[in-house]
């Protein structure tokens, strides 16, 4: 793993070793969705998404199930209106340009990315390290807001990745207070160890999300990657409801278990800084 590179993980180098069937990307929330060309090309693109930087007819094929003649017809819409653009060395797909159109028009339309950009960059300059905004999307965090640390070592993720809820500072603020429903889907298969530390007992993980809630904070010491440390802490509307979490961190070797106390009331006072940002009439 490059040192620049902590956080990265090599799910979004290549291809997950893992077929995705058709039906299993039809359903949505218990609901089974249309199997006609405009859903399998849908995706086909969020494929890119969630899987790689950049994939083969071949790859997509695998990871979905689709013939290799659907993927072809569907890249080829993509390719038609930007959505994905072709390495013409490697024969591979990567996203278009009008995928950064559409993200740049839905990040106008939420307030929440605007409100809290200042107080990211601030609890960075306080801490010298990469601070996260997130979402929780599809049972998965959804990272909408990145302030990387200027360190030649450092967590390096970009807007718009996706990281799992159960192991990371931020997942497991979104989990802690995610609805019940939403909890008992994300128990309801195996989760991944990723590390020596990573905790998949559903016991033990309910435990945990029933300390963050009373307390207010998480942290991730090395349960997701090696080596890096994160606290995080839940940004609240004006009803009080849990939106988004902000997180800050970095690795080991600049955070120890004292300096990740001070991340958490560093990150703590910032999450109630943005969350009365958002109470605030407009």
């Amino acid at each position: 793993m490059a040192l620049a590179s902590i956080g990265e993980r090599r799910e979004n180098k290549r291809p997950r070793n893992r077929r995705i069937r058709e039906d299993d990307l039809a359903k949505r929330n218990g609901k089974e969705l249309p199997q006609g060309s405009g859903y399998k090309t849908l995706a086909v693109l969020r494929l890119f998404a969630r899987d790689a930087s950049e994939l083969g007819v071949t790859d997509i094929s695998h990871l979905t199930g689709m013939d290799k003649a659907s993927v072809f017809r569907a890249l080829k819409a993509l390719e038609r209106y930007r959505f994905v653009e072709q390495d013409r060395a490697t024969r591979k797909y990567r996203l278009g340009f009008a995928v950064v159109e559409l993200a740049g028009s839905k990040l106008r339309q939420m307030p929440l990315a605007s409100i809290a950009q200042p107080h990211l960059a601030r609890l960075s300059q306080q801490t010298g390290e990469t601070v996260q905004l997130s979402v929780m999307d599809e049972l998965s965090v959804l990272y909408i807001g990145v302030v990387e640390s200027p360190q030649p070592i450092r967590v390096a993720l970009g807007v718009g990745s996706y990281r799992p809820l159960h192991c990371t500072a931020a997942g497991k603020v979104l989990l802690a207070y995610a609805a019940k429903a939403e909890q008992d889907q994300v128990f309801s298969r195996p989760l991944k160890k990723f590390t020596s530390r990573t905790v998949v007992e559903p016991a033990k993980l309910r435990k945990e999300l029933a300390q963050i809630r009373a307390r207010g904070w998480s942290t991730d010491d090395e349960g997701f990657v090696e080596h890096l440390r994160v606290a995080g802490a839940p940004i609240r509307d004006a009803t009080g409801r849990v939106i988004a979490a902000v997180a800050v961190g970095g690795p080991t070797i600049r955070v120890s278990r004292k300096q990740l106390e001070r991340f958490v009331k560093l990150v703590t006072a910032t999450a109630a800084a943005i969350s009365a940002d958002l109470a605030r009439p407009a």
